[in-house]
């Protein structure tokens, strides 16, 4: 927030497009080793891409620049490819991603089931209660989306997914009707990050994207992920109910300082 106005200055420009100031370069470069940091560290391709994917999308709210995202796209890129040279779990999931069916009993079970459940429960789905989720690995976990899926259907799991979409819209109005840069900025971060989640989440279990291991807000079975989604949803309320206060009343001016009698000069 205190930068922004920095960030925003133009450098070069190359292809129609005003790339940053090399100076500038360096909080994008931070944030990029940080996320390859998760990466290597706690081999967490979902939560490297939610960070870095998060920076990039307050980088262009912040400055308005298109440039600030094309240049994280070329950075989680090239961050994508080398872990994809280095890492073996990351071969794994794009292997899976690719030819999920060459492999029903190894590393493609958990995608090749979700799917087979998916289009057991069809339209209406198998009713709750009524399917095996239990089929899928980690069927309350990774792939709760899949067990959904199977036992309420298409028509259900597509409303699920609306009722998400009308939260995260409803987020996004209260940062666009905040008053203050730091709230507009929070606001959107959480919004955004709400928004990723599910786009990863459902995106891995429908073989969109290579799985990526996210949880899924306010579904996925675990304490500190939801412990962590209501903090978010606590944080949204108030950024909300502040958005909406009527706007403090501007300070009265302040009294003028009375007038001083300059004394008559008489000529003699």
């Amino acid at each position: 927030m205190s930068k922004r106005d920095v960030l925003s200055l133009a450098g070069r420009r190359f292809l129609g497009i005003d790339l940053p100031r090399g100076r500038d370069f360096g909080p994008l470069l931070v944030a990029w080793l940080v996320c390859i940091a998760v990466l290597v560290r706690g081999h967490d391709l979902g939560s490297s891409l939610m960070f870095f994917g998060l920076f990039i999308v307050l980088l262009y709210v912040a400055t308005q620049r298109v440039s600030w995202v094309i240049v994280g796209m070329l950075l989680f890129a090239g961050g994508a490819y080398l872990s994809y040279q280095v890492f073996a779990n990351v071969q794994t999931r794009v292997t899976v991603w690719l030819h999920v069916f060459d492999y029903p009993d190894g590393i493609g079970l958990q995608v090749s089931q979700s799917l087979f459940g998916l289009g057991t429960g069809g339209l209406f789905g198998t009713g709750l209660g009524g399917g095996h989720p239990e089929i899928v690995p980690l069927p309350a976990t990774d792939f709760i989306v899949a067990s959904f899926g199977e036992e309420i259907g298409l028509f259900g799991l597509v409303a699920l997914l609306v009722v998400y979409l009308l939260f995260i819209a409803r987020a996004f109005a209260a940062a666009l009707a905040v008053r203050d840069t730091f709230g507009k900025l929070l606001a959107t971060g959480l919004s955004f990050s709400i928004g990723l989640q599910m786009f990863v989440v459902v995106a891995g279990v429908t073989r969109l994207l290579p799985e990526t291991g996210l949880t899924t807000p306010f579904l996925s079975y675990g304490g500190s992920s939801l412990l962590a989604n209501y903090a978010l949803l606590a944080l949204l309320l108030r950024i909300s109910d502040s958005a909406r206060r009527p706007a403090p009343p501007p300070p009265p001016p302040a009294p003028a300082a009375p007038a001083v009698a300059m004394p008559e000069v008489v000529s003699a």
